[in-house]
């Protein structure tokens, strides 16, 4: 009998264990992929606000639109579409997710849903209400490249381009980002370089995160040059490169030619042998 009582009690503990690891896994992936868009009863970020969003919606259109949000708009859902043109055409990167790990975040979601509140309660605070000009001149700097992140990320240039006449190149492989801070605001661009939830940022800063000052400096950086991409006239020289590289490609490929009618025809020895022979 004490037995089967030992065994009730591992039994009842082992259950426990498990739901509290998952509600934990659901609450690091929801901290890790969804805070920097979403929140829970604090309004709507970049995203929507998921306060008791399974509630509103299918778990299984749930779980396929996190996994692959893009899918399911291609496939031309109705309320897929709604939310991307409510949300200024941002598309939601796709999560390399299990189904398992999905559900998990829903019921993260759930857990914090119960609790209770009323979405947009929670009032969220302008990070940029204290910015000056000198967090912008630093941001110029670190989104450039003039100056080196602190734990030596990738600076942004890299990746991505900008309308600023202070930015000689910038990088094509990522978004532009001019219009950033006027679709997202404060905190959502904060939010995301802080934890970013894009694969490729995500693993670029994955062991080199920026610091608390400088997502306040690159963040006032984008907001200043929104508000001024209409005083900006930034040159291309994409053009003038490939016209000078051309010159100077010609100019080599002359110069070897010269080079090769001047060359030396015959051994060094050459007329002395030719004396010899008369």
């Amino acid at each position: 009998m004490r037995f089967y009582k030992l065994k009730g009690v591992f039994l009842i503990l082992g259950m426990a264990f498990a739901i509290f690891c998952k509600a934990e896994d659901g609450n690091s992936l929801f901290t890790r992929l969804c805070t920097p868009c979403h929140t829970i009863g604090g309004g709507r970020l970049v995203g929507p606000d998921l306060l008791k969003i399974t509630e509103k919606k299918d778990k299984s259109w749930l779980i396929s639109f996190i996994q692959s949000s893009q899918s399911v708009i291609k496939d031309g859902d109705a309320d897929a579409i709604a939310l991307f043109d409510e949300y200024n055409k941002i598309m939601m990167p796709d999560q390399p997710l299990s189904t398992a790990e999905v559900e998990s975040v829903l019921k993260y979601i759930e857990s914090k849903s119960s609790q209770g509140g009323q979405a947009g309660t929670t009032k969220i605070v302008d990070m940029l209400s204290s910015a000056t000009d000198d967090n912008i001149a630093e941001g110029l700097l670190l989104f450039s490249g003039k100056k080196s992140l602190e734990n030596g990320g990738i600076v942004c240039i890299s990746c991505h381009s900008i309308k600023d006449d202070n930015v000689f190149s910038s990088g094509k492989l990522a978004k532009d980002l001019t219009l950033t801070y006027g679709i997202m605001g404060s905190a959502g661009v904060s939010a995301i370089l802080n934890s970013p939830p894009f694969p490729a940022m995500s693993e670029t800063y994955k062991n080199n995160p920026l610091t608390e000052e400088e997502i306040l400096s690159l963040t006032a950086y984008l907001r200043f040059v929104g508000e001024n991409r209409y005083y900006q006239h930034p040159v291309d020289f994409g053009t003038t490169f490939a016209a000078f590289g051309i010159i100077v490609f010609i100019m080599l490929n002359i110069g070897i030619i010269i080079l090769y009618f001047r060359r030396k025809r015959n051994t060094v020895n050459q007329e002395i042998l030719n004396r010899q022979s008369l």
